[in-house]
């Protein structure tokens, strides 16, 4: 019997985001009889590292900060000496700076991970150019969706058998619907009033997922819906504008932030629909979850967004920035108890169909075997 391939993940950081909640349920769903997996974070250990390492996968922080930027020999150090069968990179810093090392010290197994067409890249040619010049020299790229693997292929001239599609996936044995009971602990658990309509935001404070149009649309909701209390649940570099923004609006009472919630699946629950208002998204974690959970959708149909739903069928989805949009739309569905329960029940079962985690891993572990024969 052969022994398990050990695998190396390396990410950035294991601070809240999309990216590393999907390798958190990566690396849990490996087949530990074939793939031991370790997870290399650049920078600190962030709020996901004690999750990792609660489920039995070794965590190695390079660097105490981002600057001096200490991981890079710390990098070259642990891929030397750590024996890895196959190199796993996540996000943009570890993409740049820490798999060029992997590239030229020769490591025949090179994954890569693209989350997202992130901007950045576009507002600077030298970074564009830079992953367009090392994603080639990478042994294969997964995209989490098919317009983030056009974009690779389109705009970094990416040879077509190079990139392949492979969104990412939850666990849907443990995102599931809520009953009454768990609706009700979910609530009382976030200091959530139990009773009331609640509309739910889950993400990074950043620009890209735009919560400052959130607000806006909240602001236009409750005239007709007073009642209607928003969650907002993450953390980030905009969390003191948008709460001047709250502020400003005069919202307060019908705003709440909850900043990082460790139990996801808490949040669903406690929720009656998700509103996501980003400006550009891969495939992102918390659509699929709140799908899994059963829950009503109501998005920007950008990118991997439109990809996962259906409009008027497992969601509604506006055009992004489209605030008049978003009120109408989200007026609607408040009105509506059999508009959100029939979203809903799409949601679920489209989420059973295509996105169930262990099924995914099976195919980035495929991509794992064809690499290791070819070497």
């Amino acid at each position: 019997m052969t022994s398990p391939r050990r695998v190396l993940h390396v990410i950035d950081s294991l601070d809240l985001g999309g990216a590393q909640t999907f390798l958190l349920e990566l690396a849990k769903h490996h087949d530990r009889s074939r793939y031991l997996p370790e997870v290399a974070c650049m920078h600190g250990r962030g709020v996901y590292a004690e999750a990792f390492e609660k489920n039995g996968i070794t965590v190695h922080s390079l660097s105490p900060e981002k600057f001096p930027p200490y991981y890079l020999p710390n990098f070259w150090r642990l891929m030397r000496s750590g024996g890895y069968d196959i190199l796993h990179f996540h996000l943009f810093g570890a993409n740049l700076c820490a798999k060029p090392l992997a590239i030229m010290a020769g490591h025949p197994a090179i994954i890569v991970h693209d989350q997202c067409n992130d901007a950045s890249r576009e507002k600077n040619p030298l970074l564009l150019a830079a992953d367009s010049f090392w994603n080639r020299r990478s042994d294969r790229v997964i995209a989490v969706s098919e317009s983030t693997r056009r974009y690779l292929l389109d705009r970094e001239d990416q040879r077509d058998d190079l990139v392949m599609t492979i969104p990412n996936g939850i666990d849907t044995e443990v995102f599931s619907p809520a009953s009454a009971g768990a609706r009700e602990a979910a609530r009382a658990a976030l200091g959530i009033p139990r009773d009331g309509l609640v509309i739910g935001g889950v993400g990074r404070l950043v620009a890209q997922k735009n919560f400052a149009l959130f607000l806006e649309v909240v602001a236009r909701v409750i005239a007709g819906h007073p009642s209607v209390l928003f969650v907002i649940a993450g953390t980030g570099p905009q969390e003191e504008a948008l709460k001047e923004k709250v502020a400003s609006l005069g919202i307060s009472h019908r705003v709440r932030f909850l900043w990082h919630v460790s139990d996801r699946l808490a949040l669903y629950h406690a929720f009656d629909a998700l509103l996501m208002t980003s400006a550009f998204e891969g495939t992102p974690m918390v659509l699929l979850e709140a799908m899994s959970c059963g829950l009503p959708v109501l998005a920007s149909a950008v990118d991997g967004i439109a990809e996962v739903c259906t409009n008027g069928h497992d969601a509604i989805l506006l055009p992004p920035g489209d605030a008049a949009g978003f009120t109408g739309a989200l007026e609607g569905m408040l009105q509506d108890d059999g508009l959100r329960a029939t979203l809903g029940g799409n949601a679920r079962n489209t989420i059973l169909e295509r996105y169930e985690i262990r099924h995914l891993v099976r195919r980035i572990e495929g991509i794992y075997e064809e690499v290791l024969v070819a070497d």
